[in-house]
């Protein structure tokens, strides 16, 4: 797959078949994570990858945690957490991502978002889909607890073979987000 194919085709994948994914594409996605850029080479990404009962405990705890922030603060405040559940719930492969810098730069953040976006164009390049969870954060601290790792949790990936792809959304002009100097 051409590079431009690539990220101009990899889509947001909401809806997953119901088939596992061979572990071994499970490991080509996480090395394309592994090569992204990382502030002085720090490397701060780590991946916990969760299927079957383990996904289930965790998104089990997740759906939890969302029903009692739900009662405190209401349906409206809770955005599209309850839909990123279930898409985590159905998706055949749940990857947690973390920060395991430990400098506190925000540039440490960035490398982990660089490797998110490497897995997520890798996961397309393989047929596969995927989808960058952020809507974890209503429940960031429990999650952390049951995962019981050191780090910062940042996002969750769901990976598996999409039922469908989306039509692309439309992209805003160069020129309208860009500003040329000099």
């Amino acid at each position: 797959m051409e590079l431009d194919e690539a990220i101009k085709g990899r889509r947001s994948i909401r809806s997953y078949e119901d088939r596992p994914v061979p572990m071994e594409l499970i490991r080509e996605v996480l090395e394309a994570g592994t090569w992204a850029p990382s502030a002085k080479n720090g490397q701060q990404w780590r991946f916990t990858v969760l299927a079957g009962a383990a996904k289930k405990g965790l998104t089990d705890l997740f759906r939890s945690e969302l029903k009692v922030l739900k009662a405190k603060i209401g349906m409206v405040q809770m955005g599209s957490s309850f839909g990123s559940c279930g898409i985590m719930e159905r998706a055949p492969v749940l990857i947690m991502v973390w920060n395991a810098g430990g400098h506190g730069w925000e540039t440490e953040a960035h490398s982990v978002a660089a490797a998110i976006q490497n897995m997520l164009l890798k996961a397309h390049g393989l047929g596969l889909g995927s989808l960058w969870i952020g809507d974890i954060y209503y429940a960031k601290e429990a999650l952390e607890r049951h995962l019981g790792k050191p780090w910062k949790l940042m996002a969750a990936v769901t990976l598996g073979w999409p039922e469908s792809t989306p039509s692309p959304p439309p992209k805003k002009p160069v020129e309208e987000v860009s500003e040329f100097l000099g």
